[in-house]
């Protein structure tokens, strides 16, 4: 399993509602907060809220994109680790 940069703008510009990251049997998707239920077992990874509050409403770089990735994904192998300092 790997957070990419690519899953970071899915999760920007999905037209599902209130989309969260998941990663759910070794894989990421981008499924609604109402229907996080049914999906038994998926580790949330965060929320389009949750990066917009720390990035902003703009369009964010490629390099951003993949600082984003690489700190959820060390956070996820790692929960003890300190919450990810995005770029401002």
């Amino acid at each position: 399993m790997a957070i990419t940069g690519r899953d970071i703008e899915r999760l920007l510009y999905t037209d599902t509602p209130d989309p969260v990251l998941v990663v759910h049997h070794g894989r990421t998707a981008i499924v609604a907060a109402a229907e996080l239920g049914g999906h038994t077992g998926a580790v949330v990874v965060c929320s389009r809220t949750e990066i917009l509050r720390h990035v902003g409403e703009r369009d964010l770089t490629e390099g951003e994109l993949t600082s984003i990735a690489a700190s959820l994904e060390a956070a996820v192998h790692d929960p003890a680790r300190p919450l990810p300092q995005w770029p401002a």
